[in-house]
């Protein structure tokens, strides 16, 4: 069968229906998350208001969002103006079932897109043969990046999935140059802008590229600047006129709430624009690269980030599987030595995928590796065209050692099913031992409907948790705050302030995890239960010569008894 005709479109489908599984089953299984918990309720906003103001977050997926949740929830109609508000009448007013409906209503549309893109993805790879498209598909259905960002209503699949499609316009216009074509890329264009600001790269590339296939010498060997220069502008309006209309085909002021610096001098001297609230968006993205945000990384936290940091993020969060896959497509590829035409191609394949990484190193807004996710496509692509390479350059193990790698890699993702966020490799401890090594953008609250689900099952009155984000108890978590001293009780806590504590004072739960968790809850909650023998040991030994984990420096003394506390 997957020799006939129409083989490799089963093969497609079926890998296709395999990631859709997988992304459902994540979107399900995980509760509310931090950026969810602001991106409905703005989304809701944006429903009932047509306020794009509120949450700078640019507003494709927050309509595809708002669409999804007014289907199944009519009074996303009613939703106040303010986010506060919002948030309550969103996601918290209705009790937990509701909250299951719109938050899954929302996270589905996030699965579709992720699934058409990799069909979008097999169907550009298929021009350098089945094998090439099978081999970049089933590394979209397969990467735990993808899968961690297709299954939440978030906005790093989305933008991803705009560029598939993109990339997928840019290679037809180069084969064929035409206006039909370049209204497509521009289209494309604006939708991938409309997503997220880091797409300007990959437009920038592609118009080029498109540039660059029109004004070619024809037969006669005469150039066509002007058919190069025509395309560009129908690239180029019809990437603003989609963005214009994403924005409701709004005219004003360029506000300058949210910039700093050089982005709040450009926003006071801008004139009236379209779609101003974009270019608020895009100051402000400049604005928080400059700035910087909270970063964890082998064993320090940082605000300004490392030049290092998502080399590190792929040499931990990707599959060695794939890792191997990709040693062996660089061996075939500098070994072929490909030149003109040939050439051209993988550089223009890869030419986001570095722009985008060096970019995202040299700023501060270091926040994971969903934020280089958009440059995968690209690669993906070039691992599918070189993979049968490998066949010619290394017979007859190239293309078994290429197999093998891939379906290692497929291995190591599917059996970590259904904790993506936090997939860690082998070279990092997996699961288990990765947060000691990062954390950024992997613990964001996904775990605390397991914990609110095993607190009942356990009969526990109330535990004492490390709150992270949105409102616990609506998943039937009834916690108190942990104290920072020994105290006998049932702990479940966050990952993240355990190895980069934020919310909580550095070292207050030092005198805890001096111990191993006695459990795990998911993928980031640990557990521990404290009886009244083991607080007095806890404190006798509060400052012990291997602790599991410190995240201040030790106590100069220690604290002396205390009687075991209900709760408070």
């Amino acid at each position: 069968m997957i020799g006939s005709r129409h083989g490799p479109l089963l093969l497609a489908a079926l890998l296709a229906a395999l990631q859709a599984t997988l992304l459902v089953s994540s979107a399900r299984g995980n509760s509310d998350t931090v950026d969810e918990d602001i991106y409905l309720p703005a989304a809701g906003i944006l429903w009932a208001h047509r306020d794009f103001s509120v949450n700078l977050a640019p507003a494709m997926p927050k309509w595809a969002f708002a669409l999804a949740m007014r289907a199944v929830d009519r009074s996303l109609d009613d939703t106040p103006p303010t986010l506060n508000a919002a948030e309550e009448h969103v996601l918290w007013y209705g009790g937990r079932s509701r909250l299951e409906r719109v938050l899954l209503a929302a996270r589905l549309t996030t699965v579709a897109v992720t699934v058409l893109a990799g069909l979008v993805l097999w169907r550009t790879a298929r021009r350098w043969g089945p094998a090439s498209g099978l081999v970049a598909h089933a590394l979209w259905c397969f990467s735990p990046t993808v899968l961690a960002a297709g299954a939440l209503a978030t906005l790093d699949a989305w933008v991803t999935a705009m560029i598939v499609g993109l990339t997928w316009a840019t290679v037809r216009m180069v084969e064929r140059p035409s206006g039909a074509r370049a209204l497509t890329m521009g289209l494309f264009s604006g939708l991938a802008l409309a997503c997220k600001v880091t797409a300007f790269g990959a437009v920038g590339i592609a118009a080029l590229a498109a540039v660059w296939a029109a004004g070619r010498t024809n037969r006669d060997g005469e150039g066509r600047p002007t058919r190069a220069l025509a395309f560009l502008v129908i690239i180029v309006l019809g990437a603003s006129i989609t963005l214009w209309a994403v924005y409701g085909f709004t005219v004003g002021p360029v506000r300058s709430a949210g910039t700093e610096g050089v982005a709040t001098g450009i926003a006071r001297r801008l004139p009236a624009m379209p779609f101003p609230v974009w270019i608020q968006t895009l100051l402000g993205g400049i604005s928080t690269g400059a700035r910087g945000h909270r970063t964890y990384l082998f064993g320090q936290t940082s605000t300004t980030g490392w030049w290092w940091f998502y080399l590190a993020n792929l040499a931990l969060k990707t599959t060695i599987g794939a890792q191997a896959l990709g040693l062996l497509l660089v061996a075939a590829w500098l070994l072929r030595r490909p030149r003109g035409p040939a050439l051209l191609a993988d550089v223009a394949l890869l030419a986001y995928p570095i722009l985008l990484v060096v970019a995202m190193s040299a700023g501060r807004a270091q926040l994971g590796i969903r934020y280089i996710l958009p440059a995968f496509p690209g690669v993906m692509l070039w691992a599918g065209r070189t993979f049968p390479t490998l066949a010619s350059l290394f017979p007859p193990w190239g293309a078994r050692a290429g197999t093998i790698a891939l379906l290692a890699g497929i291995a190591g993702s599917v059996v970590v099913h259904p904790y993506y966020l936090m997939f860690f490799n082998a070279w990092a401890g997996g699961t288990e031992r990765g947060p000691r090594y990062l954390l950024a953008g992997d613990a964001i609250g996904q775990d605390q409907k397991r914990l609110g689900e095993w607190q009942a099952r356990q009969g526990l009155g109330f535990i004492y948790y490390t709150w992270y984000n949105g409102k616990p108890e609506i998943w039937g978590v009834a916690y108190a705050d942990p104290p920072c001293r020994s105290r006998a009780g049932v702990y479940a806590l966050e990952v993240s302030e355990v190895h980069r504590p934020r919310r909580i004072e550095a070292g207050c739960l030092d005198w805890l995890t001096a111990d191993a968790p006695d459990d795990r809850l998911g993928s980031t909650i640990y557990l521990y239960q404290v009886t009244r023998e083991r607080a007095r040991r806890l404190r006798r030994e509060c400052r012990p010569p291997h602790p599991f984990w410190r995240s201040g420096p030790p106590p100069e003394t220690c604290a002396s008894d205390e009687p075991a506390a209900g709760r408070p």
